[in-house]
């Protein structure tokens, strides 16, 4: 076993998911701005729509971390949180990745590829997970 595959202990996991409660915090605190502020409109459901989603996901990751609750297929997301995320963050960067190629912005072109690399082998760990 190498140093990344050891627990990394209770300390860490226990300030991980309070640095993650802050986050879905601030995630709420957005919405309820959003939700105060702005009109009636439909970017502002789809806005307010993808601040509730990442307050929840944040949320989630901090109750598991800060209250030890396991998932039962192991990890932070269930295997469908997994595959969703992996396809959103994935699909996310190869639709920015053609824009990076005509602004020029290389690095942010190598970003994007390397991400969608990441989250095809995020969506097949999901797949062996589900399968375990």
């Amino acid at each position: 076993m190498n140093q990344y595959q050891e627990p990394s202990g209770r300390f860490f996991e226990v300030l991980v998911g309070l640095v993650t409660t802050f986050i879905a915090l601030v995630f709420g605190g957005l919405f309820f701005m959003l939700a105060l502020n702005a009109g009636l409109k439909y970017i502002t459901f789809i806005g307010g729509s993808l601040l509730l989603l990442a307050t929840y996901w944040f949320g989630l990751i901090s109750f598991r971390l800060v209250l030890n609750k396991p998932n039962k297929h192991g990890g932070l997301f269930s295997v469908g949180g997994l595959k969703f995320l992996s396809a959103f963050v994935g699909l996310s960067a190869f639709v920015v990745s053609p824009l990076a190629l005509y602004m020029g912005h290389w690095g942010a072109l190598m970003g994007c590829i390397f991400l969608s690399l990441g989250c095809y082998q995020g969506w097949q760990m999901a797949g062996r997970r589900g399968i375990a």
